[in-house]
Parts: C-alpha cells; sequence; structure tokens
C-alpha cells in the first residue's frame, strides 16, 4: 500500500502555524504595534456578553457569545480534526451557474443522509449575470479553475483546501490556450459573460466603468472558458442594455475533454451546452477573431492552468484534492491583525479561519432580530480574541449562513431567510469507508 503524501496545502500551512507560533512566543502582540494595542477588546470580550457552548458531534464545539442587552451574536463552530475524524472541504452545489441554499449545497454533496457534512458556512463573493452566477474572484473546485483571479495585485485573497485542511493565502490564476502554430493566447476568465465583470477586474484588458458605477469593469475584447460545471446554456450577445462591451456577436467554439475542437460559430455565440468534461470558448473583439483563425473543427487546442501562490512564490499543482474559495479582506495574519480596508459599514459577517493548535473556525456575527452586524474592524478583533492565526473574511450581508447539523443557526437578515449563495465551506465525516463514523 501506497502512503499518501501530505499536499502542498498541509505544508504551507504547517509553515505558517509555526511562524505565528514564534511571533506568540517571543512576545509580540497580536494586534499590530503601530494601530491596535491601545483600542478595546472586541465584542466577545466586552462587559455583559457571555459564552455558551455544544457539542453537536465529536471533534466539534458551536460557540454563543451574545448579550441580552445587545441585539448582536456571535457564532463560532470550532473543528478539530485531532479529537475526531474530520474533513474541511467545500462544494458550489450541483449546478455551478445558479445559486444554491447552503444547507441544500451540504445535502448534495452525497447521497447518503448520515454521511451529510456536520457543519457549512456560506462562502466566497459572487454576482448575478442575468439568469446565471459569477464568481468575483478565484475559485477552484476539484482541481479546476471555475473562476480566475482578479488581476489587480493583492486581491486573490482565499482559502484554499486540499486533504481536509484550510490554508489561507493570496492566490493568482494563469490561464491560456495554444493552437498549434500559435503562441498561447491568455483567457481572460471562466463561466462569466464575456463583456464585463463585477467587484474586481479579471483579464489584462479590463477597465473600470464609471458609467455604471463603482466596482464594475468591461472589456470589449476577450476570450472566455465555460466548464462542465457550468450547467446552463452560454450567453447569448447584449445580455446587459447596461454595456455595450458584451454586444458583439462574436464567435463561439466548442471542444471536447481531449481538447479537440467539435464545432465553431464564427459568427455568433450563445445557448450551448458545454459538453461533459470539455469547454465552450466564448470570443469578443479580437478574442472572436483569434478562434475564427485557430479554433476550427478537428484542431487540437491545449489549455494551461496553473494556480500560483503570491505567499510562497510557487505554483500549486492542480489535482482533485485542491479546491479554492475566494474572500475579500484577510483579517488576521500569523495572529496579528491584518486589516486594511475603509469599510466601516455595519453588517453580518462571515469568516474562516486557523487557530494556533490548528483548528478550523466557522465564525459569523449577525442580529438576532433583524439586520445587525460588525464592521470588518470590529471583526478582525474578534477573530484575534478567538485565538485566530489566520481568518479571511467571506460574503456577509444577507449571505451570511452558519449550518450545524443541517438547521442554520444564526439569523438571515433577508426577509426570505436563508440565501442562495455560490458556493459553501463545509465541515464533513473524515476517516475511511462509506458506513464509517
Amino acid at each position: 500500500m501506497t502512503k499518501k503524501l501530505p499536499g502542498p496545502a498541509v505544508h504551507r500551512r504547517a509553515v505558517v502555524l509555526f511562524t505565528a507560533a514564534l511571533l506568540l512566543g517571543l512576545g509580540l502582540p497580536r494586534a499590530s504595534a503601530e494601530s491596535r494595542q491601545d483600542e478595546p477588546t472586541s465584542l466577545i470580550t466586552s462587559p455583559g456578553y457571555t459564552r455558551t457552548s455544544a457539542s453537536p458531534a465529536p471533534g466539534l464545539t458551536l460557540f454563543t457569545y451574545q448579550n441580552p442587552d445587545d441585539d448582536r451574536v456571535v457564532h463560532v463552530l470550532r473543528a478539530d480534526p485531532d479529537a475526531a475524524p474530520l474533513t474541511v472541504e467545500s462544494t458550489a452545489g450541483t449546478s455551478g451557474a445558479r445559486a444554491e441554499k447552503t444547507t441544500d449545497m451540504l445535502k448534495s454533496t452525497t447521497g447518503y443522509a448520515p454521511r451529510w457534512p456536520h457543519a457549512g458556512l456560506n462562502g466566497g463573493f459572487w454576482y448575478r449575470q442575468g439568469d446565471t452566477l459569477a464568481f468575483m474572484g478565484i475559485s477552484v473546485q476539484g482541481g479546476v479553475v471555475q473562476s480566475a483571479s482578479c488581476s489587480a495585485a493583492g486581491r486573490g485573497e482565499a482559502a484554499l483546501i486540499q486533504h481536509g485542511r484550510p490554508y489561507i493565502g493570496d492566490f493568482t490564476t494563469h490561464l491560456a490556450v495554444t493552437a498549434p502554430g500559435a503562441a498561447p493566447m491568455p483567457l481572460d476568465g471562466v463561466n462569466r459573460h464575456p463583456g464585463w465583470m463585477t467587484g474586481c477586474a479579471q483579464g489584462s484588458g479590463a477597465t473600470a466603468d464609471r458609467s455604471i458605477g463603482g466596482g464594475v469593469f468591461a472589456d470589449a475584447s476577450e476570450i472566455i472558458a465555460f466548464t462542465s460545471r457550468f450547467k446552463a446554456p452560454t450567453p447569448v450577445p447584449d445580455a446587459d442594455a447596461r454595456f455595450t462591451e458584451d454586444d458583439d456577436p462574436g464567435a463561439e467554439a466548442v471542444v471536447a475533454a481531449d481538447g479537440t475542437v467539435l464545432s465553431l460559430n464564427p459568427n455568433g455565440r450563445g445557448g450551448v451546452t458545454v459538453p461533459t468534461g470539455g469547454r465552450v470558448l466564448q470570443g469578443t473583439g479580437t478574442g472572436a477573431d483569434w478562434l475564427r483563425a485557430h479554433a476550427t473543427p478537428g484542431t487540437d487546442l491545449a489549455f494551461e492552468e496553473r494556480l500560483h501562490d503570491e505567499r510562497f512564490g510557487d505554483d500549486i499543482p492542480l489535482d482533485s484534492s485542491v479546491d479554492v474559495v475566494n474572500g475579500h479582506y484577510p483579517l488576521v495574519h500569523n495572529a496579528q491583525y491584518a486589516y486594511t480596508g475603509q469599510n466601516t459599514a455595519v453588517d453580518p459577517r462571515s469568516a474562516i479561519a486557523v487557530d494556533g493548535p490548528g483548528r478550523t473556525l466557522f465564525v459569523t456575527a449577525t442580529g438576532k432580530s433583524g439586520r445587525n452586524g460588525v464592521t470588518l474592524d470590529e471583526f478582525a478583533r474578534i477573530l484575534l480574541d478567538l485565538g485566530a492565526v489566520d481568518g479571511l473574511n467571506m460574503d456577509g450581508g444577507g449571505s451570511t449562513t452558519l449550518v450545524v447539523e443541517q438547521a442554520v443557526v444564526n439569523r438571515p437578515s433577508d426577509s426570505t431567510g436563508e440565501r442562495p449563495v455560490a458556493d459553501s465551506l463545509y465541515i464533513g465525516h473524515g476517516g475511511y469507508g462509506h458506513y464509517a463514523d
């Protein structure tokens, strides 16, 4: 029997935990020396707040911090993989193109109910494009890139999940397609409409579109790849009246799992189903010109997908063990306060964190009776008081959802209850065997 060696995430996580332990052992303050030492402690350690705990399953502890005179409540689900066979994973549900509730995503991970995950947390940031969704930054599922990273430096914040353990870092994707006799052609995005994007620029040509508002970017010349996880017809031109960049009929190539071009529509795009294991390439502007010239039927295309760790400066091999879930704003790094943004809004919040002993934390801060929460500065200090070594802010607001044993434990702020989301993190059953306890 061959022993399976730990993946890159395990080694990187060990380095991070060792560094944090060394810093704390030297007596350095957990908050940054110039900005946080003289500030008050976090919400959960303020007067009037009490902590209760429950153990929903071996190795899991659910903590609740609340004050009878305050509408806010903090839930912390802590998973200790040394105390029980637990594994951290992620899922994008069954569609990959449309949002689903976290509770439904967890149930879709297996048809055997006793093996449904113990707990789940809503995942990364996303936005709607017509009747489908797009990730606001990087997404990897089962070693396949499902969304490109943001092109701006420092916007690859994400949780890498591998072999049941999370590693929080800064990651970039490098995507290209190559045809015989041609130089590699960069892919601008994955599983989104050509022409525009929200939240962050993807690809080299995207520019801010100030006519729409902050955080919207446009690019009239792109090649977008659609994977077989995109279980919806590919988008048609002029799908959004706000933009002219998506008006180009462009071109569309259908590519088999082995890279062979099955068909090419040189003068239009949209309404195509992605073949199993294959791709569909949509091009606009110069991207459409490249497809017309190099993606004729029968051509063998080669695809390059690289995942780069900006912290350690090397590539992480993409295999079926690798998932990546995007976040925005590191809150804690190496047991130090790390939030550098200017967002002062009070909103429901979600975070994934790892503490000194290597336990995974799912954390939410919400209201008890309505839309309430904390600022990101407050949220960072909560994670520090929980002993976090690394912590990442995930999608929040109405998306904030913490599920424990198939029940939502926080109060979602949407009047309709739990909001469908793009992906979720979860704590599942480890060990071996279909019927393992």
